[in-house]
Order: C-alpha cells, then structure tokens, then sequence
C-alpha cells in the first residue's frame, strides 16, 4: 500500500470543533485553511494554534482568515462545514464559488436538517453529512481545549460517494476514531435527542448536566422529552439502535460537571441552535400529527432567552460571522 494522500482542506467555521479538526489534520501533514472570526483567527496568524487536554499541541503550519476567499484560487479536497446549524446557508453561499468537482462538503454540525438546507444551495452530488462525538471549547483566542474524546461517524447522501474512504483514513491519520455509517440519519437522530434531553433544561435553570438528572422531577422531564422525539423519529421511520433516554442520562451522568453549549451561547449573548434540535423536533411533529408539547414550550422559552441575551450583547453581531 502506498503512502496515505495528504489533502487539502477548508474549515469553514473554525470555532472550537472546527479548530480542533482543522489543526490536528495540518498536525498530520494536510494543507489547512482556517475561516473563521476575530479575535480568534488573528491570534492564529500571528502565533499559531494550540491545542490542549487530550493532546498538547502547538500547531503554525495552518492558514487563517474570516472569508474564504483565503483560499480563491486552489483546488480544494474537503470543505468541513463547523459553523453553527444557523450559519448554514449564509456558509453555504460563501463556499459555493469554491466547489470544483473534486471537492467534497462535510456537514459536520448538530442537529436536524442542516444538509438539506445545504443541499439546496450545493446539491447533493458532493456532499457527506457527519456527526462527532468529540468535545471542545475556545478557551481564548487562540486555544481550544480538547475535552472529550469521541466518535466520528460518516454517511453518503448517495450512493456513488466512494471519496468518503479517503476522508476516513485521512481523519484517523490525525488522531480521530472514525467510520462510516450506511444510515447518517440514525446517528444524527440520535445525538439530537440526547441533546434535546439536556441542553434547554440546562440552559433555564442553568445547572450543570449532573445536577438535572439528580433533580427527580427535571430528570422525569428531560425523559418525556427525549420520548417525544422518538416518537416523531418513529413516524419518519428513522432506525434507531440505541435507547436515547437511557443514552442521554448516561451522557448527562459522563458529562456531570459541564455546562452545556446552549447555556455557553446564551451566557455569551449567542444565538443557539434551538431551532436544530428540539424546533425541528416541533416542527416534524406538526407536520406528521405527533404531538411535542415539552419540545415546543422549551424551544420557546429558550428563544426568549436569546432575545433578552442577544440584546444585552448587541454590539458582538457581526454580519458575516459564524
């Protein structure tokens, strides 16, 4: 076998996950290109990027820029798509002048439908969905921390995607446990309701994830809610393997100290991705006569803390951030 083909890769959405992937495959020799926000990608341009927890790296061959034009003129292999669900078809426009035949689309994001939307501005010929069960977060700028060592898991939107082979071997070269999934949607149902069950109750009462599922009338909530979504998951018949509720207290259990990333979006006067995980699990629900009254009630109780939060941090709107 020869030696593995290094790629050249565009991170669209270099927050914390998509600097995570994006500098351990320049570690592993890719050619990567950084888009993201300021001040985060100066401080990548003037001292590189490190990476701390699980690995300790400190990572200067990677470019960085906030608009994709970085990368105007290069044929690239692989665009991963990091930015938030709601970035989606602004991040979408901004790539598509930049998609050649050759070059593939990760959506590699949370929550429900997020390939579609992608698909309607890049079709679906070149475009893979995935889902990681790695943790990270930008501990300032410049440095994101490594905080759970997960899965990433891989899907074809069509059959004849065979470059999906090349991408799994080139993320296991940089560290990532990584396979493919003949069925994406399992896995993306699957994180969506284990988030669904955690994150908005997080985020109103803001208690970490140990202390919901100690509280016994919270934790009986988080189950019904989780139990909504599977019955709208039921009724698309999407297979699931795994049982949410049980999966989603043992990853509230794993995960005891954490405040989870809805609550950091609110506390940082962030949209979050409420209308990606239990929205669309409202949304599904009207559409198919599957009643989701905890669904809906917290995606509305939760888009009323984002007003309040994003009024109070107006001035960090930026009209092309991620």
């Amino acid at each position: 076998m020869g030696e593995q083909q290094k790629m050249k890769i565009l991170v669209m959405g270099a927050g914390a996950i998509g600097s995570l992937f994006g500098g351990l495959l320049a570690e592993a020799g890719n050619e990567v290109f950084l888009v993201g926000r300021q001040p985060h990608i100066s401080e990548i341009q003037n001292s590189g990027l490190k990476i701390k927890g699980f690995v300790d790296k400190h990572i200067t061959n990677i470019k960085a820029g906030t608009t994709p034009s970085i990368i105007q003129d290069e044929d690239t292999d692989l665009v991963l798509l990091t930015v938030k669900a709601y970035d989606t078809k602004q991040a979408t426009l901004q790539i598509k002048p930049l998609i050649k035949s050759r070059t593939t689309v990760l959506c590699l994001q949370n929550g429900i439908g997020v390939e579609e939307e992608a698909a309607k501005i890049l079709g679906k010929t070149n475009l893979l969905r995935g889902v990681t069960f790695c943790g990270a977060f930008l501990k300032e700028p410049g440095t994101v921390f490594y905080t759970g060592f997960g899965e990433t898991i891989i899907g074809r939107l069509n059959k004849n995607q065979d470059e999906v082979e090349e991408i799994v071997k080139t993320f296991k070269n940089a560290g990532f446990p990584t396979k493919i999934s003949e069925n994406i949607q399992t896995t993306v149902w699957t994180k969506t309701l284990v988030n669904a069950g955690i994150n908005p109750f997080g985020t109103l009462t803001e208690m970490k994830n140990g202390e919901l599922i100690k509280n016994r009338e919270i934790r009986t909530l988080m189950v019904n809610t989780v139990e909504e979504g599977i019955k709208v998951a039921k009724k698309l018949k999407v297979p699931l393997k795994e049982d949410p509720v049980k999966l989603m207290l043992k990853t509230a259990e794993a995960t005891a100290n954490n405040l989870n990333s809805m609550l950091q979006d609110i506390k940082r006067g962030k949209k979050t991705e409420i209308d990606y995980i239990n929205g669309a699990i409202s949304k599904l629900g009207k559409k198919l006569g599957v009643p989701t009254p905890l669904n809906s009630l917290l995606t509305f109780l939760i888009k009323i803390l984002e007003e309040k939060s994003c009024r109070r941090e107006v001035t960090h709107i930026h009209p092309t951030s991620f």
